[in-house]
């Protein structure tokens, strides 16, 4: 008869990945108690799915970002050809183009601009709520003061839809700000891609991509500041993309 193993001294065992939670949110070092997880991480993992839920249906506040632009032309409001939340959701495709009104709405205000601010909901309202304008103050602080700048507010509208509009207003470039898919350690993440020459048919290995702008991800600061880099960057060489070498 073989011998039974030994029990724990404790029911709750710290795991060896404790001291390296200071430095990031990802589900590690989460213990056990037992076999099993603590309650506590049980219930976290419950409360952060539901946070990425709430912030896909989350409401764009448009009236509020706005506002972020009352030191700078004023943004105009367009949306993508989608027709409801839950169709943004299961039809990408047409997350990526504009609506018909939108679409002539901007032909007829096409003044041309060095670059185009679109800030869009894409998957996480939220994190565009928290963290555009912080980000669009901080920007328009390092852009050149002659930078004829246009500014849109994008609903239902995703990535590629930037192109679209930055076409219709005759940009040299766009800086499509967005919330990324919110996931189980942080729903609010902003994502920033800047595109140079942006054509119907883009590849996204033409753009340069900043994500996850949030507090405890990277700062608003730290952000603006790799984003004038890459712009200046990519109006030096006259594209953007993998294509170019990444900033020191």
């Amino acid at each position: 008869m073989s011998t039974p193993p030994d029990l724990p001294r404790r029911i709750f065992t710290p795991d060896t990945l404790e001291r390296l939670k200071r430095f990031t949110d990802a589900r590690i070092g989460l213990g056990q108690a037992g076999a099993a997880q603590p309650t506590k991480t049980v219930l976290r993992f419950a409360l952060d799915h539901a946070k990425a839920r709430d912030a896909i249906s989350s409401e764009f506040d448009i009236d509020g970002l706005t506002q972020a632009f009352a030191n700078g032309p004023w943004p105009l409001i367009a949306e993508s050809a989608v027709t409801s939340r839950e169709e943004y959701l299961t039809r990408p495709d047409l997350g990526r183009v504009l609506s018909e009104a939108s679409q002539d709405a901007l032909e007829q205000a096409g003044t041309e601009c060095d670059l185009c601010i679109v800030v869009a909901d894409g998957l996480s309202s939220l994190a565009v709520n928290q963290n555009a304008a912080p980000l669009i103050k901080a920007l328009t602080e390092r852009l050149p003061n002659d930078l004829k700048l246009g500014t849109v507010l994008l609903r239902n509208g995703r990535v590629a839809t930037g192109d679209k509009i930055a076409l219709a207003l005759k940009a040299k470039a766009v800086l499509t700000l967005i919330g990324e898919r919110p996931g189980l350690s942080a729903a609010d993440s902003l994502g920033a891609y800047l595109t140079w020459k942006p054509r119907v048919d883009t590849r996204d290995s033409e753009r340069y991509c900043v994500s996850n702008i949030r507090k405890g991800g990277m700062e608003t600061g730290a952000a603006a500041d790799l984003i004038r880099t890459l712009f200046d960057q990519s109006r030096l060489a006259g594209r953007s993309g993998v294509a170019l070498p990444s900033p020191d």
